[in-house]
């Protein structure tokens, strides 16, 4: 369960990014471009927040996700507290799913620029 759970964690820090940089991109013009990059993005977010309620933003789900990660590695955990441990995680990806809907759409030449983001979260940037 602990793997599973760090698996996770770890495809989340590695995959998730704004929603703004995945979103697919029209023909024309770049003004073209960010309107319907706008235009899906919060239709997008529409329709999460109807489905799992108000989404955090990119660094509180990096954070918290790292806070968890980083407890759920102790290998002094008794069985309960892993539980409660993976229902909070379970919480936290509720309120992270705008960013996980991305996960798909993710290209391997947006990893350099996606681990900076996720360090200046971490760092408190």
């Amino acid at each position: 369960m602990r793997k599973l759970f760090s698996v996770f964690t770890a495809l989340f820090l590695l995959s998730c990014e704004s929603t703004d940089n995945a979103l697919p991109k029209s023909v024309g013009s770049t003004n073209e471009k960010n309107a319907t990059s706008n235009s899906n993005h919060t239709e997008n977010q529409d329709r999460i927040e109807k489905k799992y309620g108000a989404q955090w933003d990119f660094c509180d789900c990096v954070r918290k996700n790292d806070s968890l990660d980083k407890v759920l590695k102790k290998s002094t955990l008794s069985d309960k507290e892993t539980e409660k441990l993976l229902l909070r995680a379970d919480e936290v990806e509720k309120k992270c799913k705008l960013f996980l809907t991305d996960l798909q759409s993710k290209k391997p030449n947006d990893r350099a620029a996606h681990q900076a983001k996720v360090k200046a979260c971490l760092n408190g940037q």
